[in-house]
């Protein structure tokens, strides 16, 4: 009598707590809506590769070129930082480090618009000084890729500004992305939320 009464405590208690562990899975996030959007850096062939053999499965495509200073800071042009917003790829991080979708952007058509982690009037860029607009901490995707941020800037000021230019190419996809990751040929690949 003991016996049944401890076995049916017993599976009265696994079956709860298989449902709370239910709860807790579904509540951290696991079903959430998977991100199907990469953004891959790396030379002309290895995009182009990239492209080719995603295109089956791309709703979305966009290719550009940005230039690398020492790795850490993204000198993008005015258009392709509009195009992203677009997209919603852009996030303003808060003083929690929260991500929040940005609202607007500045212009960086006249001032080149700095966002990074600090607010800087000013950077050196291959040895000269660069007045800029402080226009906080704004990242493309949900994760820093570029520690020291990104510095938006005219067609003009571009070719002017030195820095290792590099292919950029953002996809879409219709399925879940980071499977597609160990298939891609790139230098650098970021997983992001698109629309």
């Amino acid at each position: 009598m003991k016996k049944g009464i401890i076995i049916t405590i017993a599976t009265v208690v696994v079956i709860a707590l298989a449902a709370a562990g239910v709860f807790v899975v579904a509540s951290s996030g696991l079903f959430h809506k998977e991100a199907k959007g990469l953004i891959l850096y790396g030379n002309q062939e290895q995009l182009k590769g990239d492209k080719d053999m995603e295109a089956a499965n791309t709703e979305y495509s966009y290719e550009t070129k940005v230039k690398l200073v020492d790795e850490e800071l993204m000198i993008i042009r005015e258009k392709d930082m509009q195009e992203f917003y677009a997209h919603k790829m852009l996030n303003q991080i808060d003083d929690q480090n929260q991500c929040k979708l940005v609202s607007k952007l500045e212009s960086g058509t006249e001032t080149p618009v700095y966002y990074g982690k600090e607010a800087k009037t000013s950077l050196n860029i291959g040895g000269k000084e660069q007045k800029v607009t402080a226009a906080g901490d704004v990242i493309i995707g949900s994760g820093r890729m570029f520690e020291d941020g990104y510095l938006v800037v005219s067609d003009s000021l571009y070719e002017e500004l030195q820095g290792t230019e590099t292919g950029m190419l953002v996809l879409k996809l219709n399925k879940a992305a980071d499977k597609e990751i160990s298939r891609c040929q790139f230098d650098q690949v970021q997983l992001i939320e698109i629309s």
